[in-house]
């Protein structure tokens, strides 16, 4: 599994890092996106959406979102694993400044709670922002800074986060 693991690594990290032609759409994607992403969700809820009031907005979009990036921060606190720049003293494509903070990717974790919240609230929407949280997991791989199992935990966990907040958002409005 191990061996599976880091050639995987390799495979993206060699196709997208900082050695590629594609290195500067890897940084793009995986930490410009982020941002036009969130600024999207918002702009979206607040303008696009009649049937909800900026409380409903704010507390649907940002509580998976923030609630998991608290809970894979302190993941990381207590269980710190070195991400694949400073395991294998390669350059990573991002600059990061904690070389500990590899497991579960919080970048994977709160836009995959992001994406799952959007996803059930516009489906339509939603779809962009499935593929948007690949796009940047993805790059987070090609830019040395993520293992893909460190992607995978953190999309799952986000995931969960997005579905919890949502049904419980759900509960709420039946009662």
């Amino acid at each position: 599994m191990e061996v599976l693991h880091t050639k995987l690594f390799f495979l993206i990290y060699d196709f997208l890092g900082p050695a590629s032609l594609v290195s500067g759409f890897t940084i793009f994607l995986g930490s410009w996106l982020p941002f036009l992403v969130v600024a999207f969700a918002l702009v979206h809820q607040v303008f696009w959406r009649d049937d909800v009031s900026m409380k409903a907005v704010l507390f649907r979009i940002l509580t998976p979102s923030v609630l998991v990036l608290l809970f894979t921060e302190v993941v990381k606190l207590l269980a710190p694993a070195a991400r694949p720049f400073a395991l294998f003293d390669i350059p990573p494509s991002i600059i990061v400044h904690d070389p500990y903070g590899s497991f579960p990717s919080s970048h994977a974790a709160f836009f995959a709670a992001l994406a799952v919240t959007m996803w059930m609230t516009d489906r339509r929407v939603g779809w962009w922002f499935v593929g948007a949280a690949v796009l940047i997991a993805v790059a987070r791989v090609g830019a040395g800074i993520h293992f893909p199992l460190d992607i995978l935990a953190g999309a799952v966990i986000g995931a969960l986060f997005g579905m919890v907040v949502e049904r419980f958002i759900l509960l709420r409005s039946h009662s």
